[in-house]
């Protein structure tokens, strides 16, 4: 899915009708927006009045496992995180009469920071504003251990045009540090222009909260120019551009020395944290005065995070045109007091590579006895609201009609099949149905799917999206094997689920294959360092559900594991009496097998990580 802001004046598509009730505690009011996973609505919470927004994935992706397993991360990850700078998240739960998993969250009235920009830069004090205020959110965010990973304008939202109130949105795509998922496509964790080096492969491709403030850096550059910075179209660019500190010519020197800081190539040269990005902000009360909506601000837009990644902005019925701004004050002179500039970058001037087994991201929690890091918020002053006065109204534009040539799901599930992204490459398509094609990826750099993803593009004008489930070098023979035989074989004849897909040395991996009562199952579970373990010792049958918990010994920081179920009509003669094997021999011998064998065969997946 496109990561544009899209417009819907006349929703259509809802497949909630306006009225459902949800649990007896929300009521459905009108669609707000569609993603690539699910859809938005406006709601009412029963009890208060209180206007709600309300995510729900799609009825076809619902019985999903890997699209529900998205969903309840998001909730869960951002359960305890509740900070004034953050669209706040209040429920997940499961309608028992419609069977509709849904995420209730805030709904909020306001405009983008990228439809903000359309009109002017920031000036230097209103940019110290936004970043206390999205400095002090992320900061929030890190302590729980949860990165966004998609700090970009489009994810920021200013009530009622207010950057002094501004709030991060669309979490949809936010990791803890251990957990697995890059996001390439309707945009690699977004967008390019906002990617970390990290995120791209670069200095050991360990994204850590340092990845947020790079993103960030770049979001406020844009700000304080009008314009996002130029970081390159090609893959070749995209890459380039972050070996070195962007050019900041223009920028106020108050603000540039912590922009530079912000933006050091390696995550190591950047400061330790957001408080620590704060810190750098040269010292003075910033003024407190109204900021006065911009451009596309005006009463009753509101915006919400959609599934899939896109911000989408409503607009109820008639846009009106914007209100007066209200008049931006000369920048004063540049401090003779600004901190210094920021110690050289560490050289590092090796080609992105693919993150060797130790490079995944540890887990991080705060401690429990230590307090949290808190960064004060600048007075966002008087509630803008009470200024708003909409002129005369204009309709909206039609709403453009799809393209008769567009791609269809076959075309979609052919091409996903018949690409060869080389060695280490596997993809295969979680929901195909155009324009909201999502993809699972596997392999060992971010680089190949990068590839792909432009292909795609290419070929059926759909951006798809993308996410990466990075493994190490030692997993590739697995990979290799998937890409090979999971075309061949029948998708829907084996189902696999695992109850956690962040597990610590001496916890149990349990979980469910689903599958044929008449048909026999066998399940791996494939390590880090390329070992494979059989597991069927440890599968307890019972109907069509196999149930398995397993305690798995790991140390270090997390690193991914992979588990692989096969269904087929007879037990599997190169897995008899396997306990333990290199990835290489188990998985020649398996397809070998496999290929001399024309009776259909199941195969599932699932990745999860695993540390100390």
């Amino acid at each position: 899915m496109s990561e544009e802001t899209v417009f819907l004046p006349q929703p259509s598509r809802a497949f909630i009708q306006p009225g459902t009730r949800l649990n007896d505690t929300y009521v459905i009011r009108s669609l707000i927006a569609a993603g690539g996973m699910g859809e938005v609505y406006k709601g009412e919470a029963l009890g208060t009045g209180d206007a709600v927004a309300i995510k729900v994935i799609k009825p076809e992706l619902a019985r999903n496992t890997a699209a529900l397993t998205l969903f309840r991360r998001e909730a869960s990850a951002l359960h305890h995180l509740n900070h004034e700078a953050i669209v706040r998240y209040f429920v997940f739960s499961i309608d028992a009469k419609l069977d509709l998993p849904y995420l209730a969250m805030e709904f909020v009235d306001g405009v983008l920071l990228s439809e903000r920009l359309k009109t002017e830069p920031l000036d230097t004090p209103t940019l110290s504003l936004l970043l206390r205020r999205l400095a002090a959110g992320l900061q929030a965010a890190h302590e729980l251990g949860i990165i966004h990973r998609d700090v970009s304008p489009d994810n920021v939202i200013l009530p009622g045009g207010n950057v002094a109130r501004a709030k991060l949105i669309d979490f949809g795509i936010a990791r803890a540090p251990s957990q697995d998922g890059t996001v390439i496509g309707s945009g690699f964790a977004g967008k390019y222009a906002y990617v970390s080096p990290e995120q791209l492969g670069l200095y050991g491709g360990e994204v850590t909260p340092k990845s947020d403030i790079y993103s960030l850096g770049l979001l406020l550059v844009h700000a304080a120019r009008g314009e996002a910075l130029d970081m390159g179209s090609s893959h070749l660019e995209v890459i380039e551009k972050r070996r070195r500190v962007p050019d900041l010519a223009g920028i106020d020197e108050r603000i540039r020395p912590v922009l530079t800081a912000m933006l050091q190539p390696n995550p190591k040269d950047r400061p330790a944290d957001m408080a620590a990005v704060a810190a750098l902000l040269p010292t003075g009360e910033p003024p407190r005065r109204r900021l006065a909506p911009a451009l596309g601000a005006a009463a009753g837009l509101a915006v919400a995070a959609v599934l899939g990644g896109a911000a989408v902005l409503v607009l109820p019925g008639r846009e009106p045109s914007p209100p007066p701004v209200a008049e931006t004050p000369r920048p004063t002179p540049p401090a003779k007091d600004a901190p210094p500039p920021p110690k050289p970058p560490t050289t590092d001037a090796t080609p992105p590579r693919r993150p060797a087994p130790e490079a995944t991201a540890p887990e991080q929690r705060p401690a429990q006895e230590q307090k949290p890091t808190i960064i004060p918020l600048p007075d966002p002053g008087p509630d803008p609201d009470e200024a708003v006065q909409p002129s005369t109204p204009r309709p909206n534009p039609p709403r453009p009609s799809p393209s008769p040539t567009a791609a269809n799901a076959d075309q979609v599930e052919r091409f996903v099949r018949n690409y060869d992204g080389g060695e280490c490459f596997f993809v295969t398509a979680v929901s195909a149905q155009p324009p909201n094609v999502t993809v699972d990826a596997f392999g060992s750099s971010p680089r190949p799917f990068m590839t792909f993803d432009a292909a795609f593009q290419r070929s059926l004008d759909i951006e798809p999206q993308i996410t990466l489930h990075q493994v190490t070098e030692a997993q590739c023979p697995l990979i290799d094997f998937l890409a090979r035989q999971f075309p061949l074989r029948d998708a829907r004849a084996a189902t696999l689920a695992v109850t956690s897909d962040l597990l610590h040395s001496g916890q149990e991996l349990t979980g469910t294959v689903e599958a044929s009562p008449d048909r026999s199952i066998e399940l791996l579970l494939v390590s880090d360092d390329g070992r494979v373990s059989n597991l069927g010792r440890s599968v307890r049958r019972s109907g069509e559900a196999a149930r398995f918990a397993v305690k798995v010994d790991g140390n270090g920081p997390p690193k991914p594991q992979m588990l692989l179920a096969l269904t087929s009509q007879k037990p599997l003669a190169s897995l008899r009496g396997m306990g333990s094997a290199r990835a290489s021999q188990v998985f020649r011998q398996l397809g070998e097998e496999l290929d001399r064998d024309p009776r259909p065969a199941g195969i599932a997946i699932r990745y999860f990580k695993l540390g100390s």
